[in-house]
């Protein structure tokens, strides 16, 4: 029953924010994920150090009324619904998540989440993000940030890129060294957005997976 609420809340936030168009095709696509998945990506690195250079002001959002909150315990989530900013019904996977000890980067504009990104320091916590297979050495200091997401109605306005800065900056203070991530080809705002750190694509990564059965390819690259 939790799962059909957490749909149903899910599919009448996409009805909301991006129409009814939208929300058929996610459903759609949503009922071949079930079955068959096929994806290409890039596979990102962020020397974390290359924070270090930049002003903060060079990086503001184009939009007013913004917040930026870190998220890493349900409690916190708790208490920010409370208040009126919109977490749960916007991140339906949230609570596991966050008990799996992974920790979410929100830009709340108003009330309403406008962009989030989910940072992993241990392998239950990338575990937890559903995402490719590849290998992050946790005990070397090295953190993976996935899911980044914007809204439709606030995308091109710089959310990603000071989303980006301020992750970063808190990964810095956290001693990690290196920040990975695997970003959809098609993903084009994301990668633009990574680029302005100093993110590299070091590999493609392939994943297919037919109902139980998951195949995991890297083929590394280099770009000029």
């Amino acid at each position: 029953m939790d799962r059909l609420t957490t749909l149903s809340r899910r599919a009448k936030q996409i009805y909301r924010n991006e129409g009814l168009i939208s929300l058929l095709r996610r459903g759609f696509r949503f009922l071949v994920y079930c079955v068959f998945e096929h994806r290409t990506y890039y596979l990102w690195g962020n020397d974390v150090e290359d924070v270090r250079s930049s002003n903060e002001a060079d990086f503001m959002p184009k939009v007013d009324n913004f917040t930026l909150k870190i998220i890493s315990t349900n409690q916190e989530a708790d208490e920010l619904e409370a208040g009126g900013l919109e977490f749960r019904s916007h991140v339906p996977n949230g609570r596991e998540r966050l008990d799996k000890g992974a920790v979410a980067f929100c830009i709340f504009i108003g009330w309403e989440l406008a962009n989030i990104v989910w940072v992993a320091m241990t392998q239950q916590a990338k575990d937890s993000l559903n995402q490719p297979p590849f290998k992050v050495d946790f005990s070397n200091n090295e953190s993976f940030s996935a899911g980044s997401w914007s809204s439709p109605k606030y995308r091109r306005k710089g959310l990603q890129v000071y989303n980006n800065l301020k992750r970063f900056e808190y990964l810095l203070d956290k001693a990690v060294v290196v920040d990975w991530g695997a970003l959809e080809k098609g993903n084009i705002g994301a990668q633009k957005a990574n680029t302005e750190f100093g993110g590299k694509i070091y590999a493609e990564g392939r994943h297919l997976r037919i109902l139980w059965w998951k195949s995991w390819k890297e083929k590394p690259l280099t770009l000029g």
